[in-house]
Formats: C-alpha cells, structure tokens, sequence
C-alpha cells in the first residue's frame, strides 16, 4: 500500500467500541467495493493512508469551510426518495483526549455535490467507536453517483476512520428505534443572555425602528371628532416580517388552509411564492387548462393579500444556476428565448402587485454560474434579462444568493458581481441574502452586522429573503439563533425585511426547519416569532383627541387598527411626523 507522508502505525489497536444498539434487520448494504478516501487541502492540513483506514490531520481549521478535508465512502447503490441510509462509521481521534467531529453527509460524489438529506454533527471518540448516522434520502439518489462524506476542516483534530458500512432499508421502515449517533452539541458566539451586542441591537431598534405618528380621527361625514378616546393597536409592520408561501394555500378551503392563513394574517406583513412565480412554473408546453389553474390560484392569492394589507416579493426572473426546467435543454439559443419570453409574460401578468423583484437569483450558486459560463451563446442573458425586465417595469431590483454570510466565493464574488452590474448601468437595488443556515456553521450575530455592512456600501437596501436553520436534535438552539438573527436584522437599517422560506411542516422544503409542525403545534423557533414580532414588537396606546381630532405618538410604522368609542374602523396607516 502507497504511503502518503510521515506514517506511524500502532501495533495495538484499542477494542472497539459496539453500538450502543443492535444494527436493524432488514438493511440492504450498498456500500460496494469502492476504497475509503481522505483528502485535505494544502491549507487545512494533510490526508493519509494507513494499513487499515485513513486518517487526516487539519493543523489550520476554518469553521466556514469544513469540506476542505473530508473522508469519502463512495456508494454502489441507488437509493429512491424517502428510502433510509443507516451509515455506520468507525472512528477514533488521536494525538490528545479532545473529542472530534465532522459533519457527514449523504451527497453526489461529484459536482454539484448535491446533498440528498440532513448534514449531522457527529461527536469522534478517541477510543475506537462506530457511530450510526441515518439519513432519509429527500430525493432519488442515482447507482453508483453518491457516497457518505464525512467533512472535518472545521477543526483543529487528527481523526483515522477505519470503515463507512452503509445499509439501505425501505422507506416504510420504523427507524424510530434505530440507533443514534452522540451529537455534537452546538452552539455560536454571542448566544448569551447578557451579550452586548444585544443590548445595543434592541437600543438601536428603539430609536431607528419606531417614528413620532399622528393621525386625524374623523366621522362618516369626514368631519375631525375631537376630545374623543382612542385606542390604537399596530395591526401590520411597516417592515417586511414574513415568509415564502404557496398560492393555492391562500383560496383554499381545507382545515389545513385556513390556519396557514390564520398565521400570515397574525404576524406577516410581507411574503414571497416558494416556486408559483418561478420560470419552471411557466413552461411553454403547458395546456390551457394548467396555465388557467396556476393563473386562477395566483390572483385569488394576490387578492387575499392585497385585501389584508400585505405586500408581495418577486421571486425570481432568472436564475444563474440552471433551473430543473431547463436541465435537458441543450440549445442555447432556445434556453435565451425561452428565458426571455417568461420574464415578458410573468412581468406582464404580475404588474405592480409585487414591491420589488429578485431579478437574478443565484448569481454565483454552490456550484458557479454555469448558465453563463458553461453555455456558450448564454454570457450576457442576465444583463438581457435585467435590460429587458427594467424596460418593461420600474420595481426595484434585487439580486439573491445563499451563504453570504460565510466566507467564500458567494460572499465575495456576491460582491463582485453587483459592483459590476451597477458599474454597468444596471442598478441593483437590493441584496435579497438567503441566510439559510446549519448547525455546522452559525456565524455571530457581530458578524451578520459586519457582512451587512459590507455589503451596505454597494446597494441601498437588503432583505433575508429565505430564512431558516437546521439542527439535529436542538430545538432550543434552532430558536435562540432564530430570536438572534430576527434581532441583528431588524436592528440594521439596511434591511426592509425579513422572510422565513416556509413556516410549516406540511409544506416546507425542509420539514425540520418548520415553525409549526404538520399538526400544528409550535415548536420553539415559532414561539420566538409570537413573542418578538406578535408581542415585543408591538405598538398598543390609548388616546385622547385634540381639538383638530389629531393624535400623536411614537411607535412602530404599519398598518394600526383604531377604535373610538369602542367602535372598530378599518385598518390606517398613520403619517410619520417629519
């Protein structure tokens, strides 16, 4: 066997350590014959073989960026949607007593990388332990395209795996009683309760967020009623709190819509389509009958909105990373066409009933912009489409991209690539920052200010358009960062809103990161939305009229429903006193 580098080899191997539960019958392995590999970069530190498994050192570790070392089990098998992987590593940490970790994933062996379930922290022991990790494939996995990658660049660690068995039972299996890895427990600077960038944060809030208000309470004739008591209580934000939903949820009549609606109608003021408004869904082949549903849908859902005061983003005109409708379309010349032609249509049928629109979404993406450099004829089809929709509309403009927050090519070449739209003519209005975010990597509250401010110097205006975090196993976690993040943001003057992509369980694209689950009960990251933007973040006075029937006080900007005399009128939007 090749060595790579300074090699020690034990001649005794400590016992391992067995599972704390039997493997499940039932598990088909489809590991294969394919060797285990590690790999590290030269700036992390370095990978090994050893006579049995491998091992990797990373002497210069980055929190951000935990795939620049990794162990790879590559996988023989294919694996249908909601089929379970039970992956079994076996592994110890060497050269001091601290416990290691890595993050392992069940994705594509290949670019784009394309992760098929939860990433999980798992906690390496170092006496020899194997650790069960199960994944639930979210889509169908191709033979012999994916592996178990276990990413370990986040720390300073020397980690030997010896083995990755992976076994695949069926997706009605109960994997309740399967066993379970020792989790990292996870946390991020900044979480206490006393922490001063909080303090100043909810300071700044006070004075940046809330505006001297006034209005004139008036009759049915019109005429100013003076001398009279009001009660005023802030029934919608000015700023944009909301979150990513689905149209025909909006006119639906199951039990199921009507408390979708309930909570919109309770804490949003804004949100966004998940996919109605998306390209794929205005493919040219549709019939008659699909175009008049989703048309039907999109303005019964419009109207409901409107009618309750909250505003609608765009999303999204053009996306850089080739969307799934476009994946089996080679001609690039029809791709530009095709493209082209949605951006009329969707902006014809849309209008004004949307506040602005993510006119380019992912930009830069995880695996680059391959619509414009890896399709010759299709280089300059984002600066047509922004060309083409600011002909055509004059809503602000805003680029979309994830994990702006971490350091790497989509912070930077984020950056990059709105200076070079503005430099050419084509003003961004906005950063639209997805903010998707992981256990694995929370950045600080500290830090999501400083990024912000970076960015600040470019455009005008940013939203957290995406919003959510996943975690294994920590709900208390998922919800002081939520609490953390919704803080950070809503202190920034920069930001006009922040959206959440999906609220519930019964249709969000990542089931765990859900606010309410599938029955309905609240979990503590929507308990953080109650208590901070239905209750913290409220404005309730009561009021007594001048002579001119005008009342004056400070509080939050939106839309405030006012009582006299007991008696309810129509939401208003008071006046900011200049």
């Amino acid at each position: 066997m090749k060595l790579l580098g300074l090699l020690t080899v034990l001649s005794l191997i400590p016992l391992c350590q067995p599972l704390a539960q039997e493997i499940p019958p039932g598990g088909a392995d489809i590991r294969g014959e394919t060797s285990l590999a590690a790999s590290a970069s030269a700036a992390a530190g370095k990978a090994e073989d050893l006579q049995t498994g491998r091992r990797i050192t990373i002497t210069k570790p980055d929190a951000a960026k935990a795939y620049t070392a990794q162990f790879t089990a590559p996988i023989a098998g294919g694996i249908a949607k909601g089929e379970n992987v039970l992956a079994i590593i076996k592994a110890r940490s060497v050269g001091s007593a601290d416990t290691g970790e890595v993050l392992a994933k069940l994705q594509l062996n290949a670019a784009p990388y394309t992760s098929f379930g939860s990433t999980v922290g798992v906690a390496i022991f170092p006496d020899w332990t194997e650790q069960p990790v199960l994944f639930t494939a979210d889509a169908p996995v191709p033979e012999g395209k994916a592996a178990i990658v276990l990413l370990c660049g986040q720390k300073e660690q020397s980690l030997e795996v010896e083995s990755i068995r992976v076994l695949k039972y069926p997706a009605v299996a109960d994997v309740s009683s399967f066993p379970k890895a020792r989790l990292i427990k996870r946390t991020y600077e900044g979480r206490e309760p006393d922490a001063p960038w909080r303090k100043a944060a909810l300071e700044r809030i006070e004075q940046h967020r809330k505006a001297d208000l006034s209005m004139i309470v008036k009759d049915e004739a019109g005429g100013p009623i003076a001398n009279a008591e009001v009660k005023l209580s802030l029934r919608r934000h000015a700023f944009g709190f909301g979150s990513a939903v689905v149209a025909k949820r909006l006119s639906g009549e199951s039990e199921d819509d009507h408390r979708y609606r309930e909570i919109i109608d309770r804490l949003f003021s804004i949100v966004v389509f998940e996919n109605d408004l998306k390209d794929g869904n205005w493919a040219p082949d549709f019939d008659e009958q699909r175009k008049a549903k989703r048309n039907t849908e999109l303005n019964l859902a419009f109207d409901w909105l409107s009618k309750h005061h909250i505003s609608v983003r765009g999303h999204y005109l053009m996306q850089v990373a080739t969307p799934f409708n476009l994946h089996d379309v080679k001609d690039s010349a029809v791709i530009r066409d095709r493209t082209l032609a949605s951006v009329k249509e969707r902006l014809s049928f849309v209008n004004d009933r949307v506040v602005e629109w993510d006119v380019i979404n992912h930009p830069i993406a995880w695996n680059g912009a391959d619509m414009l450099n890896k399709r010759p004829g299709l280089e300059q089809l984002d600066c047509e489409v922004f060309t083409l929709a600011r002909s055509l509309t004059k809503l602000p403009f805003f680029v979309n991209e994830d994990q702006v927050f971490r350091p790497g090519p989509q912070h930077e070449d984020t950056l990059a690539y709105i200076e070079a739209l503005n430099k050419a003519g084509l003003t961004v209005a906005g950063l639209g920052n997805q903010a998707h975010f992981h256990e694995s990597y929370l950045p600080s509250p500290e830090h999501l200010l400083k990024v912000t401010d970076e960015f600040a110097q470019v455009v005008p205006h940013q939203s957290i358009t995406e919003y959510d975090i996943v975690t294994t196993e920590d709900e208390e976690l998922a919800a002081d960062y939520t609490r953390d993040v919704l803080i950070s943001v809503f202190s920034h003057p920069a930001y006009t809103s922040f959206l959440l992509w999906g609220f519930w369980e019964g249709s969000h694209w990542k089931p765990e990161a859900a606010s309410w689950s599938k029955d309905w009960s609240i979990r503590k990251r929507g308990e953080v939305l109650e208590e901070w933007i239905g209750r913290r973040w409220r404005t309730e006075v009561t009021l007594q009229t001048d002579a001119k029937g005008r009342v004056k006080w400070r509080g939050f900007p939106g839309w405030y429903e006012v009582s006299v005399a007991g008696q309810k009128t129509v939401l208003t939007m008071p006046g900011i006193e200049p």
